[in-house]
């Protein structure tokens, strides 16, 4: 076959597909469909369809199509016809086909769970045609890009959402029969009309669930505001729309959809709003057919609007010397100062690198003079004699009037030192002297294995993606810190990186790509490229020192080669499927690298 150049117009897609095919009646979608495969620079001498491990089979589309396709593969036992279920990305979910000569096929040419055969990679075919154009198609023999496809007849058509209308994944049938191109694609529409049913009645109860469990609390003895949100619906009542509004409204939203997004998360949670208010959320699942429906939040507010925060051209520091102005932030602060001045028990929650050791240090500077602060972690063994002195110096320290003891990480004690930990703080309470600071990481651990009973106090510090108006003065001040000589600024889409960027490790992750922007010269302007890689993930993960040196070095080489994956997986030496099974476990977008 001749060369072609990636870019190449539509017209040579056509003389190209004549050439092979000596089909004068090319149709129009499947030469367009050539010219794609051209521009994504696949060979028509060779199969490279990536494979990727563990396919989501828990997904809408899998949970909906699989009985569907279960119950139609019976009925067509000993037929050399196969079905199958890709998601939107051409990842074969799931293959049924009980004709061994087509099986053994089907495995030549690698169409088989876990595979993409999407046109990027596979050049034109039946999956990944129809997710290209969105429109049901029959690839048959020649018309297939790649000639190890050639044999095949595949008739596919998209997957849609039922309400929002968006590409879901395809149903596809493949045979090696010839003349039969038109019940193929009859059959093909009518079981992919049957799963966009099914889908649709899923959404459906599982939506009258919400919806009911939302009227519940909407119609109780004192209702108040309500919220009900799932992935496809948000709810609230009069109440909570006239009461919330302006950046409240969006904090409100933001924060619900999160704690919605984790089914495990119920209970109450207090949440400081942009106004200075303060939204307390109860939290109740609604749970449907063995799957979670979304949430229903009752809200209760607390507290009145606050004028605004001005607009500062330096760095905000409040008096205790902590940097930051955002609602949240400024809360966590000052229950965190009323409760140690008052001397109560005060447990401090929140992610790794949010500032609680920093605010600690800060309070006990401002307040308490006199005072020894002591900081201690859970022991590293587990033996008798290390546990047993552990919590032996505990009980020493806290009948120390002038002891402030701050035990860090509690959420790494195991259940039994846990236990043991709690028995020996129930039995001091009341008669300590010196004053305790617990301080931990939010958990999926019940309340009973939590130490808010003993304390008087439990304060949230927000992670620093809920302190959007913080990014850029807490990254001016840490630039300043440690470039205190020099003066630089952020370009406007330098600061929207920032900005955007998930920071699973908080503000200690922000200082550290600081201190780095700060140790290598640059002129007074900092713009997107002088960012380090990490800026451009969307993963919340938190890496150890390996993986964050292997993502990063898929970025770099990513930016090197202008987003090429495959270029880029050469030259680190790597599969191109494992290559796009890394990006997607560390959040990794090549179009956002451009």
């Amino acid at each position: 076959m001749p060369r072609h150049q990636p870019g190449s117009s539509l017209r040579a897609a056509r003389e190209l597909y004549l050439e092979v095919t000596k089909d004068p009646s090319a149709r129009p979608l499947v030469v367009a469909s050539w010219q794609r495969s051209m521009e994504h620079q696949v060979k028509s001498g060779s199969l490279d369809a990536p494979y990727l491990d563990n396919p989501n089979l828990e997904s809408p589309l899998a949970r909906a199509a699989l009985p569907i396709v279960d119950r139609l593969h019976e009925q067509l036992a000993d037929d050399p016809v196969s079905m199958m279920i890709t998601d939107r990305n051409g990842v074969v979910l799931s293959r049924r086909v009980s004709h061994e000569g087509l099986t053994t096929n089907l495995n030549r040419v690698r169409l088989a769970p876990g595979h993409v055969f999407s046109e990027r990679y596979v050049g034109t075919n039946g999956i990944g045609t129809a997710l290209a154009s969105g429109r049901p198609v029959m690839i048959a023999g020649l018309e297939h890009y790649v000639e190890a496809l050639r044999d095949f007849h595949c008739a596919a058509v998209p997957i849609l959402h039922p309400t929002r209308r968006t590409l879901l994944g395809a149903f596809n049938l493949t045979t090696i029969r010839q003349g039969s191109d038109g019940m193929l694609m009859a059959f093909a529409r009518s079981v992919a009309a049957q799963i966009e049913g099914e889908i649709a009645a899923i959404t459906s109860r599982r939506e009258r669930a919400l919806f009911h469990d939302y009227m519940e609390a909407c119609s109780s003895v004192r209702p108040g505001p309500v919220l009900a949100l799932s992935r496809d619906v948000v709810m609230m009542n009069e109440q909570l729309s006239a009461a919330v509004t302006g950046p409240d409204h969006y904090a409100l939203l933001d924060h619900a959809r999160e704690i919605a997004d984790s089914p495990r998360t119920e209970g109450t949670r207090s949440l400081a709003l942009p106004s200075g208010r303060v939204a307390e959320l109860r939290v109740s699942r609604c749970r449907r057919e063995h799957s979670d429906a979304g949430a229903v939040f009752r809200v209760r507010l607390i507290g009145r609007p606050q004028p605004g925060p001005a607009v500062f051209a330096a760095p905000v520091r409040s008096d205790l010397g902590l940097v930051g102005s955002s609602p949240h932030w400024l809360r966590a602060v000052a229950d965190s100062r009323t409760a140690f001045v008052a001397g109560t028990w005060l447990h401090l929650v929140g992610e790794a690198g949010v500032g609680k050791r920093t605010l600690v240090e800060a309070l006990h500077r401002a307040h308490g003079a006199g005072r020894r602060l002591e900081m201690t972690q859970p022991p590293l063994s587990d033996s008798p004699a290390v546990t047993e002195g552990w919590l032996h110096d505990i009980e020493e320290l806290l009948t120390v009037p002038s002891t402030v003891l701050v035990l860090r990480d509690v959420h790494l004690l195991g259940d039994q030192l846990r236990h043991r930990l709690r028995n020996l703080l129930t039995h001091l309470d009341g008669t300590a002297t010196g004053q305790l600071v617990l301080t931990s990481q939010p958990s999926m651990a019940g309340m009973e294995d939590r130490f808010d009973q003993l304390c008087g106090a439990l304060v949230e510090v927000p992670p620093l993606r809920h302190r959007h108006a913080d990014i850029e003065v807490l990254a001016r001040f840490f630039l300043r810190k440690y470039r205190p000589s020099g003066e630089s600024r952020f370009s406007p889409d330098a600061l929207t990186m920032l900005q955007r960027c998930p920071w699973p490790e908080n503000v200690r992750q922000l200082e550290s790509v600081m201190r780095g922007l700060a140790r290598r010269p640059s002129g007074p302007m900092i713009h997107t490229e002088d960012l380090p890689p990490e800026c451009r993930v969307s993963s919340h993960k938190v890496l150890t020192a390996i993986e964050a040196l292997e993502r990063d070095a898929i970025l770099r080489g990513l930016m090197d080669r202008n987003s090429n994956v495959q270029r880029t997986a050469q030259d680190l030496g790597i599969s191109r499927a494992t290559m796009y099974r890394k990006m997607r476990r560390y959040g990794i977008v090549p179009s956002s690298l451009t």
